[in-house]
């Protein structure tokens, strides 16, 4: 209200002073976290171990939707000591305010508590949080990865990149463990001698005939 006697007078408040009032609120916030105020608060609760930016950085003040109030909020690592900050800003603030703005008078309404339990951070929204952004970075890491990778490893690499039909394929007969592999499988899988189906070949008899057939066609 504008007038310090109008509540002895009349109790009526027109739209105006109302509206007024909203326009002033940012200024009632600015002179909350004014020096002046803050620095009486670390008088009155003897604060000496944060600096005067530390503390005016833990209050956060926001009007109440489409009122004439404002809501302080203190954040600290200790809960009663929140508290203690936000009742002795509620108890030092108003007549500061009042001798700045020249204001009828600002009414406190709730006082502080001390929280039952921490406001942040919320452990279980971090870890999903965190979930969805690994899953997130893995999945365009392994997307450009196989985007950029040209490397042929087959047969249909081949058709795609070429696009040319595949005939056949040719083993890698110079490979140690396939050769070895080859041979161990020929020393237990030879048919008998009354077997209709033709001997296996170890690979380096193969790759012999391969190169005698060579020479023939020269």
């Amino acid at each position: 209200y504008s007038n310090s006697d109008r509540i002895s007078t009349d109790s009526s408040i027109s739209s105006s002073e109302l509206d007024a009032s909203q326009e002033l609120i940012n200024t009632y916030i600015y002179i909350l976290k004014s020096d002046t105020v803050l620095e009486a608060v670390m008088k009155d609760l003897s604060i000496d171990d944060i600096s005067l930016g530390q503390l005016r950085n833990s209050i956060d003040a926001q009007q109440a939707t489409k009122t004439v109030a404002f809501e302080v909020t203190v954040t600290t690592d200790d809960p009663s000591r929140s508290a203690q900050i936000a009742n002795s800003i509620a108890k030092i603030a108003p007549s500061e305010i009042v001798r700045v703005a020249k204001a009828g008078g600002v009414e406190i309404i709730d006082y502080a508590k001390i929280p039952s339990r921490p406001s942040s951070p919320n452990l279980t929204k971090n870890v999903l949080v965190a979930a969805v952004l690994a899953f997130a970075v893995s999945f365009i890491g392994f997307f450009i990865y196989e985007f950029f990778d040209t490397t042929i490893t087959g047969a249909r690499d081949i058709e795609d990149e070429f696009d040319i039909p595949i005939i056949g394929t040719i083993p890698n007969l110079d490979n140690p463990d396939s050769q070895s592999n080859y041979s161990s499988y020929s020393a237990h899988t030879k048919p008998s001698s009354s077997s209709s189906m033709p001997e296996l070949k170890p690979s380096s008899q193969i790759l012999e005939n391969l190169q005698n057939m060579k020479g023939e066609d020269k």
